[in-house]
């Protein structure tokens, strides 16, 4: 169950449930199918959803696993701005990880214990495909990603955070080729570079680009019982094909650079306190986020407060989870 209290406005309060079923026949054949219900109240308005959430069989070994069906993909090595997050849905507020998933085949290959080769084809309004390849070794881990989506209609080709209630998606006119490039390193501290291109394969429209880097680090400060700085810094930019070649005229017509700060820290056995701040360097405003989660074995309590630009409203937010 979840709760937001907004300034200037109703309430909204909302509840879902995910039923899972899971039957294994052996030890390289299973299914899993859950279906995920949700109610929304708004005022006096209720809006009900009842769809599935994942529906897939997997057939998988020491050296392949193959899935198809509806189901999770999601790659890539940041946590909050993700150029990579090309295909879920993950809110970095929420303690779930929960998805929507994706209508596709999906296939790991395994040729050795430090890389991992995937393949997928992703049923959408068309059929897209791509691929991945990742390495392991003393240095860190790498990927490389590719995905040459064939949707000729404007849609989102990268989930932006939901830094704010309503937030308005980024959408790419027509057919692309994505490319995607990611790293991280675990020593002392963390490092981690993840940056993707989405480029136009249509030739009739003007906006044909988008470029995407993050940059971020981690270190974990032995105060109390553990204190976690991690900060990521992404740089978006929008190139037009227009570059007016008999002038000086710039052709980039949007760019955009952002920064988090987030802290964290365990209290006890049982909570966890965490600070998110997120500048936006072009207009200068800044994006407050407190949470407090208390988790038990089967149950935990989530208590957001939200603290925005005047522009936008700030709330609090309480969410119940229960796993059974």
């Amino acid at each position: 169950m979840d709760t937001n209290f907004i300034n200037d406005s109703e309430n909204l309060s909302y509840f879902g449930y995910i039923a899972e079923l899971s039957l294994k026949a052996n030890d390289n054949l299973d299914f899993e199918w859950s279906r995920k219900l949700t109610s929304e109240y708004f005022g006096s308005d209720t809006y009900n959803t009842n769809q599935n959430y994942r529906l897939w069989v997997r057939h998988s070994n020491p050296k392949y696993d193959f899935r198809i069906g509806l189901q999770k993909i999601s790659f890539g090595t940041a946590s909050l701005f993700r150029p990579l997050n090309w295909f879920d849905t993950i809110d970095f507020t929420s303690t779930t990880g929960q998805t929507d998933g994706v209508k596709a085949i999906r296939t790991q290959f395994f040729p050795s214990e430090s890389s991992i080769f995937w393949m997928w084809c992703i049923d959408d309004k068309t059929l897209s495909c791509g691929s991945r390849i990742e390495f392991l070794n003393n240095l860190g881990s790498f990927g490389l990603s590719y995905h040459n989506d064939r949707d000729n209609t404007n849609h989102e080709v990268f989930k932006a955070p939901q830094i704010i209630d309503n937030q308005p998606s980024i959408e790419f006119p027509g057919k692309n080729h994505r490319i995607g490039i990611d790293y991280r390193y675990d020593g002392l501290m963390g490092l981690w570079f993840e940056g993707a291109s989405v480029l136009s394969s249509s030739k009739d429209i003007n906006l044909n680009r988008f470029d995407m880097i993050t940059l971020g680090a981690d270190y974990t400060f032995p105060l109390l019982n553990g204190l976690l700085i991690s900060s990521e810094s992404m740089y978006f930019s929008i190139i037009s094909e227009e570059s007016t070649a008999d002038t000086d005229q710039n052709p980039w017509i949007l760019h955009q650079t952002s920064s988090s700060l987030i802290a964290s820290m365990p209290i006890g056995m049982l909570n966890d306190l965490m600070f998110v701040t997120i500048k936006d360097w072009e207009t200068d405003d800044s994006y407050n986020l407190l949470r407090w989660s208390t988790m038990f074995d089967y149950f935990s309590i989530n208590c957001m407060l939200s603290i925005n630009p005047s522009e936008f409203q700030d709330n609090f937010k309480i969410m119940f989870i229960y796993n059974h």
